[in-house]
């Protein structure tokens, strides 16, 4: 190892060391709000947070884009995750709106809200398939094994949830919740949780076979354990809607770790991927000048 690499090692490993220690401090204050003893204060600030650690991750990813353009795959990549991320920024920026101008607690119609976070889907599963056709699966027993793992386990807890479910309910509180809710906002609830196993599986392929490489490999990392966070978060967010459960702000503390583990992965790749790479092309473009 020469003394450049040396001191861009010390500096990865330093600055990691800031991003954990920030992480698990972001995650603790986070914690924190379920101590405060008003319901209507909790949930006011669980919104304003969530869309603050929003707004950050839209801001820096944004920033990625700009300064990195569209070059090759991982330009490609990065756009897809930021329109993603600034659409689902958008949807929880109308429930900031619906809930303290309209005065609506929680949203249970369709609302714009749904559309916004199902287009993000879209694009964040693009940004996924772009990541995983750049990896190389060093180990297709152990990723399958692992994948095996979270698929059966994420189908079990919700047919234990869905069964559970229907076995306390006669069927006149299940036609009172279908009229409550409607047959469509049901559904469309239920879409959810498809579609972050859709995310789910190319996230753990990704987290398997690029933990090892941290230098490199970290920003696509931590977005891959954001957008697990936010599967977790969004899972059991509709067993609670469809229980009918009144403290449902609760899964937004995910989200909002969701967010902050994002604004970290957009921040690694400015500091370090883009940036270098810019300094790189300068000094490339300086070299072929004074040829």
């Amino acid at each position: 190892m020469n003394a450049i690499e040396s001191t861009n090692n010390k500096r990865f490993k330093k600055t990691l060391k800031y991003l954990i220690v920030s992480l698990l401090f972001s995650a603790v204050c986070t914690s924190l709000i379920i101590l405060l003893p008003n319901e209507h204060i909790r949930h006011s600030i669980t919104i304003i947070t969530l869309n603050v650690a929003a707004a950050s991750a839209t801001i820096l990813g944004i920033i990625a884009v700009y300064r990195y353009r569209m070059i090759g795959s991982h330009g490609k990549s990065y756009l897809f995750l930021t329109l993603g991320i600034t659409l689902w920024f958008c949807a929880d920026l109308n429930l900031l709106y619906s809930y303290f101008i309209d005065g609506i607690e929680e949203q249970k119609q369709v609302s714009l809200s749904d559309i916004l976070w199902l287009s993000g889907y879209v694009f964040l599963s693009l940004h996924l398939i772009f990541v995983i056709r750049t990896i190389r699966i060093s180990n297709i027993s152990k990723t399958i094994t692992i994948l095996l793992i979270f698929i059966i386990g994420f189908i079990i807890i919700n047919l234990i949830h869905s069964t559970s479910f229907d076995l306390f309910l006669d069927n006149v509180e299940r036609d009172a919740i279908e009229k409550e809710f409607g047959i469509i906002n049901l559904i469309i609830t239920l879409i959810y949780p498809i579609l972050d196993l859709g995310l789910i599986i190319p996230s753990i392929i990704i987290l398997v076979n690029l933990y090892h490489d941290y230098q490199h490999s970290l920003p696509w990392v931590l977005a891959s354990l954001s957008l697990l966070f936010n599967a977790i978060g969004d899972n059991g967010y509709v067993n609670d809607f469809i229980r009918g459960s009144t403290s449902l702000w609760v899964w937004d503390l995910l989200y909002i770790n969701d967010f902050i583990i994002m604004s970290a992965a957009f921040y690694w790749y400015n500091k370090f991927h883009i940036s270098d790479i810019l300094k790189e092309n300068k000094n490339k473009d300086k070299n072929n000048k004074e040829i």
